[in-house]
């Protein structure tokens, strides 16, 4: 889960009944979760223009900075990529 205003994305452990609060530089305005490859956490920084690479503990694993939008679907096997209306990016 995210906090759009507090920059700070929530990881919950259902297993051991315990949460992590995660903040770091690199997350600014956390828009969209989802699971990573090799149970890590892909976290879309918006005023960063990143996504960043978690461990499921919170640990931070690196930031992909790109000037576009980024999406991966629900089984993640697919990553869609947007440009914006104002103007064309080219990935």
């Amino acid at each position: 889960m995210t906090d759009k205003f507090a920059h700070t994305v929530y990881m919950y452990d259902t297993v051991k009944g315990t949460s992590t609060a995660v903040t770091n530089e690199y997350i600014q305005a956390p828009r969209g979760v989802c699971v990573g490859p090799g149970d890590t956490v892909m976290v879309c920084s918006e005023n960063m223009n990143s996504v960043m690479h978690l461990t499921v503990d919170g640990d931070f694993l690196g930031t992909y900075f790109v000037d576009m939008q980024l999406c991966v679907s629900k089984d993640g096997t697919r990553l869609s990529v947007t440009n914006c209306a104002k103007g064309a990016t080219n990935l």
